[in-house]
C-alpha cells in the first residue's frame, strides 16, 4: 500500500474468477508449520467496482482513482488457516500493508464495527495459525465472477466497502446500501 514503481513486477493480465485466484492464494500458503515459515504476503492490487484503488495514506485506507501517473499501491494477502470458513466458495484471508508490518483489523470502540490498521505483521497472523477473527475477512465470489466481497469474520455481515466520493477511508458497511462492497484484484508479486 506504500508507493511503488511496479513496472518489473507486474504479470501478463489474465483474466480468473475469484474463486480460482483464492485457490491459488491457499495452494501456494500451506497449513502454518513452525519449521517453515513463509517469508511474505501475495501483493494485489485491489479496487472496488467503480475503478477506486485502495492505497494507504495517512495511516488510513483510502479508497481513490488512480490515473496513468499514478504509482501502484498495493495491499498484502495470505489466507487465515486457522478459522474455518463457511463452505467450500468462502476463503478466510489476512489483508495488510503493502510491507506486511500491519494489518486490516475490525473493532467495535463507538458501538458500531469500525477498521482499523494495527501493528500486527500479516505473517505473523499468518504462521502462527491461530483464529484471529479481528483480524480476518472472509472472501467469496461477488456479483460477477471477477468481483469479490470481503466479510468481517468478526462482524458478520459487515464488509469492506467504500464509499461513492472518492478519496475517503474505506469502512465496513453492510451489502445492499449505497456503499461498494464488490472489488476487483489483481495479483502483483508473489
Amino acid at each position: 500500500m506504500e508507493k511503488v514503481d511496479t513496472e518489473t513486477l507486474r504479470e501478463k493480465p489474465h483474466k480468473m474468477t475469484v474463486d480460482q485466484k483464492m485457490r491459488d492464494l491457499f495452494h501456494h500458503f500451506p497449513k502454518p508449520d513452525p519449521s517453515l515459515q513463509l517469508g511474505s504476503p501475495w501483493l494485489y492490487r485491489i479496487w472496488d467496482i467503480n475503478q477506486k484503488f485502495l492505497f494507504l495514506k495517512n495511516n488510513m485506507l483510502v479508497a481513490a482513482p488512480k490515473d496513468g501517473n499514478s504509482p501502484d499501491y498495493l495491499v498484502a494477502m495470505t489466507p487465515n488457516r486457522g478459522i474455518t470458513p463457511k463452505d467450500g466458495n468462502t476463503f478466510a484471508v489476512f489483508l495488510g500493508t503493502q510491507d506486511g508490518a500491519q494489518s486490516l483489523s475490525c473493532g467495535e470502540p463507538g458501538g458500531q464495527p469500525q477498521l482499523t490498521l494495527e501493528g500486527k505483521g500479516i505473517m505473523q497472523l499468518y504462521n502462527d495459525g491461530k483464529e484471529h477473527k479481528n483480524f480476518t475477512f472472509f472472501c467469496k465470489s461477488g456479483s460477477s465472477t471477477e468481483t469479490g466481497s470481503f466479510e468481517s469474520a468478526a462482524f458478520p455481515g459487515w464488509f469492506l466497502s467504500t464509499l461513492t466520493e472518492p478519496n475517503q477511508p474505506i469502512r465496513l458497511s453492510h451489502q445492499g446500501g449505497s456503499e461498494i462492497t464488490q472489488f476487483y484484484f489483481d495479483k502483483v508479486k508473489d
